[in-house]
C-alpha cells in the first residue's frame, strides 16, 4: 500500500510540474493545439503518407498556426523536469530520466526533423530542443524498454 502512494504522489507532482510547463513554454512561443486543429494536422498528414498520431505530440509553434493544414509544420514533445528534481539537473539535461512512449517514437520516425523534443527544466528556467536522435542512443542515454500502465477502472 506505501508503494501505491508513492507512485499516486510522483504521478501528481509530474502533473503539477506538467501544468506549470505550459505557461512557461507559452511565454517562449509555443501552444497547444485545440482538438480542431490537432484533426487537421493529422489529416493533412495523412494524405502526404505519414499516419501520426494525436496524443503523441504536446505542442506547436505558435508562428505555425496559421499553416495548419497547409504545409508540414514541426510538432513538439515536451518533456519537464518539475523546481525541486530540477535543480539536480544539468543545463545539458544530462541526470534527465523520462518515458517515451511508441506514439512519440512513431510520430518521431515518421516527421523527422518535422518532430522535435523540447525539454523543460523549471527549476532554472530553461529550455532545449531536440531531435530524436541527439538522445535515443546508447552513447548518450541509458535506454530501458518498458511499459506505462495507468489503470483507469477499478479491477475485480
Amino acid at each position: 500500500m506505501a508503494d501505491l502512494k508513492i507512485n499516486q504522489k510522483n504521478h501528481s507532482i509530474g502533473k503539477k510540474g506538467e501544468r506549470d510547463t505550459w505557461p512557461f513554454l507559452e511565454s517562449k512561443g509555443f501552444v497547444r493545439p485545440s482538438r480542431d486543429q490537432r484533426k487537421k494536422i493529422k489529416e493533412f498528414y495523412e494524405k502526404k503518407g505519414k499516419t501520426i498520431e494525436n496524443s503523441g505530440f504536446d505542442v506547436i509553434s505558435i508562428d505555425e498556426i496559421s499553416a495548419i493544414g497547409k504545409k508540414e509544420i514541426t510538432l513538439y514533445e515536451v518533456k519537464t523536469t518539475g523546481v525541486k528534481r530540477g535543480e539536480f539537473i544539468e543545463k545539458n539535461f544530462s541526470g534527465l530520466g523520462f518515458t517515451l512512449s511508441e506514439k512519440e517514437k512513431s510520430n518521431a520516425e515518421q516527421l523527422k526533423s518535422k518532430y522535435k523534443f523540447i525539454f523543460v527544466n523549471l527549476n532554472k528556467k530553461l529550455f532545449k530542443i531536440y531531435n530524436l536522435k541527439d538522445f535515443f542512443n546508447n552513447n548518450i542515454s541509458n535506454i530501458y524498454e518498458t511499459w506505462s500502465i495507468f489503470i483507469k477502472k477499478g479491477l475485480k
